[in-house]
């Protein structure tokens, strides 16, 4: 079992978000645009429980969030994405995935939940 079809259906509501604010908001000031995207594309259900998936269905993920950044603002396709990310100051794909990821393991060590814990004390917890 993988998590590819979790992650395809991540990447087809990235399109369908990035389409709708592309059309809807493009006259909105940059600033307006900045916090839709945050708003909408930091949004990842379950990316920090990911571990068993093809590398080439996270890039495609990753193509897509970096193409929405860029259509946003209405930059070529050929514009470096993580200069785009910063000059913006929003964080790209990877950024996301490795705040969710520290998040749910603090908040599984500091976890006073008796099942938790006995996994947290396994050798399965990694």
């Amino acid at each position: 079992m993988t998590d590819d079809d979790d992650i395809i259906k991540q990447t087809t509501k990235f399109l369908v978000v990035g389409n709708t604010q592309q059309r809807k908001f493009s006259y909105c000031s940059r600033e307006v645009k900045m916090e839709l995207f945050r708003n909408h594309c930091y949004s990842i259900c379950c990316n920090s429980l990911w571990s068993r998936f093809k590398v080439a269905t996270l890039n495609r993920l990753k193509i897509c969030h970096n193409d929405i950044l860029k259509r946003l603002l209405g930059l070529p396709r050929w514009c470096s994405s993580s200069l785009a990310f910063v000059r913006n100051g929003v964080n790209n794909l990877d950024v996301i995935r490795r705040h969710s990821v520290f998040s749910l393991r603090s908040r599984v060590e500091l976890s006073t939940n008796s099942i938790i814990t006995s996994v947290r004390q396994s050798s399965a917890y990694v």
